[in-house]
């Protein structure tokens, strides 16, 4: 079990490795947001809720970063990251929000055909990937992969402040 699940998760970071270009595109725009003295705001959705307090408060936490609330108000100086297992309708409802406020935000989630925003990054954990004894699958690692993108966009920014 072991080995596929290793095999399986690699092919995963592999799918997300091929999007180098859209996650220095993402890396750049969050990088905006501090250079510009707006805040990041970090919003998930699902199980990857979970993660908007590491994203914020971890010793590798992104500069001038905030988990989105309820009432929280932005400006164009900021940016948000979105972050979902899926494209569903709250997903769709939030980032509608923001494009009518003209709010520039790194939408990551698994790929769907109704996905039109500029800056998406693709989850690509669109099943379970570990096969089990009675042939239905099990471990479908969203977590994994979000935290494997959350760190090439942190390193990414970080080499990016540290050079202006």
């Amino acid at each position: 079990m072991l080995k596929i699940f290793n095999t399986q998760l690699n092919g995963i970071f592999k799918k997300i490795d091929a999007q180098e270009v859209e996650l220095d595109i993402a890396s750049r725009l969050l990088a905006q947001a501090v250079v510009g003295e707006g805040n990041i705001w970090v919003k998930g959705f699902g199980d990857l809720k979970y993660l908007e307090e590491y994203i914020v408060n971890s010793n590798e936490s992104l500069p001038d970063s905030k988990v989105w609330i309820t009432d929280t108000v932005v400006d164009k100086t900021d940016r948000v990251i979105v972050m979902a297992e899926t494209y569903n309708e709250d997903v769709v409802e939030f980032v509608t929000a923001l494009e009518v406020s003209d709010i520039d935000y790194v939408l990551i989630c698994n790929a769907h055909e109704n996905i039109q925003s500029m800056n998406f990054i693709d989850l690509s954990t669109p099943r379970a990937i570990v096969p089990s004894e009675d042939f239905s699958r099990i471990i479908t690692p969203h977590a994994m992969a979000m935290n494997y993108i959350y760190y090439v966009i942190y390193a990414n920014m970080k080499e990016m402040l540290d050079e202006a």
